[in-house]
């Protein structure tokens, strides 16, 4: 039994440990770093090219630096590369150079600022024009190669002085296709659907109930204000408190912790009955 019990402990330590692993393959973002640079593209291509702009936010005393582009050449081909701007400054391209990495295409980019001047603000290091080859939806994978593992060099910032300029690195996709339509469009009701169900369920009233309603109006004036003031706010508040009928039904974000506390005391239960 005891081995068994040990075989279960096991079995959840090693579920955590691929749970933490899964987490830890996130993108790392460095709280400290001087500057976010994000790869600017649209979300749905429905055209035959389209433009993706290096945008950077922030950075001070940008005098040159390098990044390493990489994206799928079944999907995309890059066509051209253009000078940045960054606050009415342009970044001239001083080289490209292509190369294949596994199943990417890549061009490695680098950007300088004449001699010893200096650019700070907000804008976009290149402008970079692609091709679409891929068929309608199919997902384009334009990112930022940051992995020091790779053959390639990790991007790089640098200022006059050319100390580093550290930064973040954002990839991003692109879908082949135009957008999906607005499903908000697709539920508006006709405007006139109301007013047309009224015009036509309103009933004729015939001649003698009238005559009789007005007799009882006339002979009694105040009934019509008896009977609204002698309704009960009793009733009132009844309806508002049994609502559509249905009772309080928990939502699932309620019964997390339930589930939670009846999943520790079955684990429990089951170590129990190992001993």
């Amino acid at each position: 039994m005891k081995y068994i019990a040990r075989k279960v402990i096991l079995i959840v330590l090693v579920i955590l440990l691929m749970a933490c692993t899964t987490a830890g393959d996130e993108a790392e973002i460095d709280p400290d770093a001087d500057t976010n640079v994000t790869v600017n593209a649209p979300e749905y291509a429905s055209e035959d090219t389209f433009e993706v702009t290096i945008d950077v936010t922030g950075i001070i005393d940008l005098n040159g630096g390098q990044f390493d582009l990489e994206y799928d050449p079944d999907i995309l081909k890059m066509l051209d590369v253009e000078a940045g701007n960054i606050e009415g400054t342009e970044v001239p391209i001083v080289d490209v150079r292509y190369f294949t990495d596994g199943d990417h295409d890549g061009d490695r980019v680098l950007f300088k600022l004449d001699g010893a001047d200096c650019v700070s603000g907000s804008g976009y290091l290149a402008k970079i024009a692609f091709e679409v080859i891929g068929g309608t939806g199919s997902i384009g994978i334009i990112d930022i190669i940051t992995d020091p593992d790779k053959k390639e060099q990790p991007p790089n910032l640098a200022n006059v002085d050319a100390d580093e300029i550290t930064a973040n690195w954002f990839g991003t996709n692109v879908t082949i296709g135009t957008a999906p339509p607005d499903s908000a469009e697709t539920t508006t009701p006709a405007i006139n659907a109301t007013p047309e169900l009224e015009s036509t369920s309103i009933p004729t009233p015939t001649a003698t109930p009238i005559e009789t309603e007005l007799l009882e109006l006339s002979s009694n004036p105040f009934a019509i204000t008896a009977s609204a003031e002698s309704a009960p706010a009793a009733a009132v508040s009844g309806a508002a408190a049994k609502g559509n009928g249905l009772p309080n039904i928990p939502t699932s974000h309620d019964l997390i912790p339930i589930y939670s506390l009846v999943g520790l005391l079955a684990l429990i239960y089951t170590l129990a009955q190992f001993r």
